[in-house]
């Protein structure tokens, strides 16, 4: 059976122009650089021609600094902030926040001074109470060591 009629339903129109060009209504670049600098006023911005020439200034701005250290980074405001290495080694976190005695307030402080899990669950009971107090150093060390006295 053949129909002579019009399609029901048309094929939708194709645009015209470029699909990829920027919308006349979203924020251009320049804007956003400007609301960036406006809302961090002590973000400096170094606008090279090139990836090349990124890297001379790097070079040139560096020449006279030593190599960072990235443990020294990271405990730079630790006195103030609380959160400071926050997302370090979160499994480690995570499973001393597990521990009895260890708090959301002490965590931070028994990651400073100890190395690793380990080496926390090898210390002594002495060790521990130093760290984070009597009572919950006592709750912390006899949950890591039950079944062993």
């Amino acid at each position: 059976m053949k129909m002579y009629g019009k399609p029901r339903y048309p094929p939708p129109k194709k645009p015209s122009g470029p699909s990829d060009a920027p919308s006349p209504s979203g924020p251009s670049l320049q804007s956003k650089l400007v609301l960036l600098t406006l809302t961090f006023p002590r973000l400096r911005i170094i606008w090279t021609s090139s990836p090349y020439a990124t890297s001379e200034i790097f070079n040139d701005l560096k020449s006279n600094n030593p190599e960072p250290d990235a443990t020294k980074a990271i405990t730079i405001g630790a006195d103030n902030d609380s959160e400071v290495g926050a997302g370090v080694n979160t499994t480690a976190e995570e499973v001393l926040r597990c521990i009895p005695g260890i708090t959301a307030s002490n965590v931070k402080m028994v990651m400073n001074k100890v190395t690793n899990l380990r080496a926390f669950c090898d210390m002594s009971l002495l060790e521990v109470e130093k760290i984070l107090g009597v009572d919950a150093g006592k709750a912390a060390w006899s949950f890591m060591h039950k079944g062993d006295l």
